[in-house]
């Protein structure tokens, strides 16, 4: 059983649909010491975006973690709580600070606040995306600050507000928190790889280089998928994003990880359709986060003997 927490974010009847879905174990007045986040997966296009942009429908969604909100769909059964989004990467993009932005996209002056030359700025992807994951450009036109500044401010701010008060509920009632961001990748992206039972590296495991998360929860959800007989990866070619950095801070009890899927696993890359066995990567999900959640709860359980 599952609830989903909606509390100050209700939309509006035929207004714009909420910029998240939080959904707790039941019986949530403990919080969950484990949060697992997705925030590449949102796929509500809105018409005038699509309008705006020179890429079709198919295109723009080149760059979204498919099929990933349903794959981690039964996650609150487990004991963790799940946050996923709602809009699409290539509107805004939750896995970065607030306001990376590249000034060639926009016909105004941005403000002095604004990071401008960000490696993620200068290679396309900003929080307001110049590219889709093809290197196709988006628009053919340029933008005004102002929609980016509406973006960021009714979609980004609240999933990173909920996203913090998450954590910080976990870590005061159980001495610690625990976030498993999770993404998908493309299968070409780790091409040069080989073995595997997507034929190339199934999981890359980012901990910003040992930097987000204690070692033994890293080693615990390495372990995990090789004995299951993955081919994982260590921060090569992905060592974690803005959210895996930004927020794990393990001095502080804050531990981030971030887990990429190989989509070739469990989706058709060119149908984008979900393969016949893609149950066998929602079962692994729920699998792995099972046993995140009793090696954490044991030790926090010891810690507070």
């Amino acid at each position: 059983m599952m609830s989903k927490d909606h509390t100050a974010h209700e939309p509006e009847k035929n207004s714009e649909p909420n910029p998240f879905t939080l959904t707790t174990p039941q019986g949530g007045d403990t919080p969950s010491i484990w949060l697992i986040t997705s925030p590449h997966s949102g796929h509500y296009y809105p018409r005038d975006f699509i309008v705006k942009s020179q890429l079709d429908s198919q295109q723009l969604r080149l760059s979204e973690d498919m099929h990933i909100d349903a794959l981690l769909a039964d996650v609150p059964k487990t004991g963790a709580s799940l946050l996923t989004a709602t809009y699409p990467r290539a509107y805004v993009d939750l896995n970065r600070e607030p306001y990376e932005l590249d000034a060639s996209m926009f016909s105004d002056p941005l403000p002095d606040f604004v990071n401008k030359d960000s490696t993620r700025v200068l290679g396309g992807l900003g929080t307001i995306a110049k590219i889709v994951t093809e290197r196709l450009e988006i628009y053919d036109r340029p933008l005004e600050f102002s929609e980016a500044e509406q973006r960021i401010e009714k979609i980004y701010f609240p999933f990173h507000s909920c996203l913090k008060q998450q954590l910080e509920m976990a870590r005061d009632y159980w001495g610690a928190a625990y976030l498993l961001d999770v993404h998908s990748m493309p299968s070409n992206a780790v091409r040069k790889f080989k073995g595997g039972k997507s034929g190339s590296v199934d999981f890359v495991l980012g901990n910003r280089h040992g930097r987000s998360c204690d070692a033994d929860y890293y080693d615990l959800v390495y372990n995990f998928l090789t004995d299951a007989g993955y081919y994982v990866e260590k921060n090569k070619p992905y060592a974690g994003g803005y959210i895996t950095e930004h927020y794990g801070k393990p001095s502080e009890g804050f531990h981030t990880l971030q887990l990429e899927v190989n989509r070739k696993l469990y989706m058709n890359e060119a149908s984008y359709d979900l393969l016949v066995n893609s149950d066998e990567m929602k079962n692994l999900f729920s699998d792995l986060i099972s046993a995140l959640i009793n090696k954490t709860l044991e030790k926090c359980l010891k810690a507070a003997e």
